[in-house]
């Protein structure tokens, strides 16, 4: 739950105290010694003072003139001055006039004492919301139903919140399965209220229309608002799979009960942070909640604040607003309690009867933000009510996507919110807009961006380069839509000077034109890049052992030919495919593929040489096996043999994840510990890249080394 704004013995820094330094006024005099004073007889406030400016659509069509009010006498200067600016004109004191002070209310931040009817706190900024509603919202302390059996149904646990005569319970049913009990009094038939729009809160009607001749089904009705048959009729208009189910409703001891289903499941919190969940089935959740608030807007109702511990993923994977107790009508009724929390949209409380559909934006905006931070909301998380500290200055790199929407949700101004001018022609709440923003979201940050570095070097020994690489990478968008294609090419020469360059470069030419001609990477030849699911991994891997089996054929038979000069000249290979969500990789030789991921450092190849395969064995240790003298001599080899069986694999990539593609010139010489602490303190790929190939040389560069890192990010 959000945290009390109410922080004792915190030093005032709000918007007033950093501007003027204005002195804390006085503290009230004792109740008991409270004096009496001639003063001009209270004025009902104007509906325009009580209203900061929240946009155009919430101010009245004719401008009000403030009228004076009274300022006490021990008012500064300055502070006079503060309160003309706030339009409060001292007024000169009645003759004959007597009012007694009505105690002073405490700012909830700094505890200083509100001077007259300003609605900012002189100390520290804080805004005042004003008198407590009539029938406010009452959050349970200790209260329990101590295992309650309700007609021998249902066993009431726990209290949820009281609103009104609306009690809701945390309860299960004889299978012991959780529901929620929402209850309240049963209704009686009355004459129906002359004014609908003054319906006495907590008073509910009839649910018999032609008893009252009001119809109750009526959208956006208040009638029957708050009782159990009301929120019965909102969800079985909603009628979401995002909303509960209803059970049943009954009567019971002279009360109204009505009993929703509880999905099993876990909270939003636990499952937005469990990391076998990816960021598609994150924003699908969101969508889903938004859906739901679409279709109680429809039904006539919002909710006051959404947070995420009143949202459950099922097991099915169903989101699920499963706590109603903020739910309110639409319009909002006059008079309604109004909870104003950090999660209720500023216009819900200061003119809650203006609100619409786009105050569940804000709530949601909340929600999200408090998502990104791994906690509750507190007042600190804001500069002031309803407009929170910019979400991109404590996230300076969050996905645009990201910030984009919770700039256009969580945002103190209506008119800032979704939807943009041209998706409110067809859609004025913003929700749709607000979904399809989601959605893509997901679907870009599921495929991370890659940051792409290589480096190759002779080393410090040989006379020339046999090893060779190739990058072919695509990056572009289509609408929301964003993706990065790449496919890294690594050769690591063999058969001495004229001979080891030859068969890396022939390698890396044969498969380039096997992946280019291919239909699943016309994105690399200037096609489209954005693929949106339509990527087949086992036929990628397939297009990888067919080229390089057809490089094999060529360079073996190049080898053999009578002259060429070329006999026993071949080559490692490495081609792997990046996406930013998966990696798919063929393999031949002892180069060798990392991947870095949550702090473990993975060899996604294996080398394919006698040695590592007497250690498979267990016919020698890895110790051994390092100081063996036959530890490069390879048993599979592109141009080696006339068949090849090169060793595919598939590994899932997340953002935050390292790959590093090498030859054995860097692994002879840097060993898996250093390579993931190098990893851990590199800002780049780049930085990585370079760093490794300088620390190979500065190691003994006995053979060529090549290395391409890619960061997803």
């Amino acid at each position: 739950m959000p945290t009390n704004p109410s922080e004792p013995g915190r030093k005032p820094q709000g918007l007033w105290g950093r501007l003027f330094g204005l002195r804390r006024p006085a503290e009230p005099p004792e109740p008991d010694v409270m004096p009496t004073i001639d003063m001009e007889p209270s004025r009902p406030t104007p509906a325009s003072q009580e209203l900061p400016r929240l946009s155009e659509d919430l101010q009245p069509e004719a401008e009000l003139v403030r009228p004076e009010e009274a300022v006490p006498e021990e008012v500064s200067p300055l502070e006079a001055a503060v309160l003309e600016v706030e339009g409060i004109a001292p007024a000169e004191p009645i003759a004959g006039a007597s009012a007694t002070f009505a105690p002073a209310q405490p700012c909830a931040v700094c505890g200083a004492i509100r001077v007259d009817q300003l609605k900012y706190c002189l100390e520290c900024g804080w805004m005042f919301y004003g008198d407590q509603p009539e029938n406010p919202v009452q959050l349970p302390t200790a209260q329990t139903g101590n295992g309650t059996d309700l007609a021998g149904r249902y066993i009431l646990r726990e209290v949820i919140s009281r609103r009104g005569p609306i009690t809701r319970w945390s309860a299960s049913d004889a299978r012991g399965q959780a529901v929620v009990v929402v209850e309240g009094p049963t209704v009686s038939k009355a004459a129906p209220p002359e004014d609908e729009d003054h319906v006495i809160l907590g008073e509910p009607v009839l649910d018999d229309p032609e008893a009252t001749g009001i119809d109750l089904d009526a959208p956006g009705s208040p009638t029957g608002w708050p009782s159990p048959a009301w929120e019965q009729r909102i969800l079985e208009k909603a009628d979401h799979p995002s909303l509960p189910r209803v059970v049943e409703r009954f009567e019971h001891n002279g009360r109204n009960y009505l009993v929703e289903q509880v999905p099993p499941g876990q909270s939003l919190w636990d499952a937005w942070d469990e990391p076998a969940h990816e960021a598609s089935q994150r924003y699908e959740w969101l969508a889903q909640i938004a859906g739901a608030l679409t279709a109680l807007h429809a039904a006539g109702a919002i909710i006051e604040g959404l947070r995420p511990d009143i949202v459950r993923i099922g097991d099915d994977g169903q989101a699920v607003l499963f706590d109603l107790s903020d739910m309110l009508p639409l319009p909002v009724p006059p008079g309604a309690p109004i909870q104003a929390t950090l999660y209720t949209a500023p216009e819900l409380v200061f003119d809650p009867v203006h609100a619409d559909a786009r105050s569940d934006l804000y709530g949601f905006g909340a929600m999200l933000y408090a998502l990104c931070l791994g906690r509750e909301l507190t007042e600190m998380d804001f500069e002031r009510q309803g407009v929170p500290k910019p979400f991109v200055l404590l996230f300076p790199d969050a996905h645009p996507g990201l910030a984009r929407i919770i700039m256009k949700t969580c945002t103190r101004e209506p008119h800032l919110r979704f939807p943009t001018e041209e998706a409110a022609r067809s859609d004025p709440t913003g929700f749709q807009e607000l979904i399809h923003s989601l959605r893509a979201l997901g679907r870009c940050e599921n495929y991370g961006r890659l940051d792409v570095a290589a480096w190759t070097t002779t080393g410090m020994v040989r006379t020339n380069n046999e090893d060779a690489y190739a990058l072919l990478h695509a990056s572009g968008s289509q609408q929301d839509d964003m993706a990065d294609r790449l496919v890294v090419l690594l050769a690591d020469g063999m058969g001495g000077y004229e001979a080891g360059e030859v068969a890396s470069a022939m390698t890396l030419e044969i498969v380039r034109r096997h992946i280019v001609h291919d239909s699943q990477f016309s994105a690399l030849t200037g096609d489209a890049v954005v693929l949106r699911d339509g990527f087949d991994a086992a036929a990628c891997r397939e297009l990888f052992v067919r080229a390089l089996r057809d490089a094999n054929q060529q360079i073996y038979t190049l080898s053999r030919k009578p002259g060429s000069g070329k006999r026993g000249m071949g080559c490692t290979a490495e081609v792997v495919y990046l996406d930013g969500r998966r990696a798919v990789g063929a393999h031949v030789g002892d180069s060798r593929v990392y991947h870095y991921g949550r702090g473990k450092l993975t060899q996604l190849t294996r080398d394919q040489t006698l040695v590592n395969r007497l250690v498979e064995l267990g016919q020698l240790t890895a110790e051994e096996a390092e100081n063996h003298p036959r530890k490069n001599e390879l048993q599979q080899a592109v141009g080696g043999q006339p068949g090849l069986d090169p060793q595919t694999y598939v590994a899932d990539l997340r953002p935050g994840d390292w790959l590093v593609i090498c030859s054995d010139g860097l692994t002879n010489h840097v060993d898996g510990e250093v390579l993931a602490e190098m990893i851990q303190r590199a800002d780049s790929a780049e930085m990585c890249c370079r760093r490794l190939v300088n620390l190979a040389n500065l190691q003994g560069g006995t053979d060529n080394c090549t290395v391409v890192v890619v960061r997803i990010s």
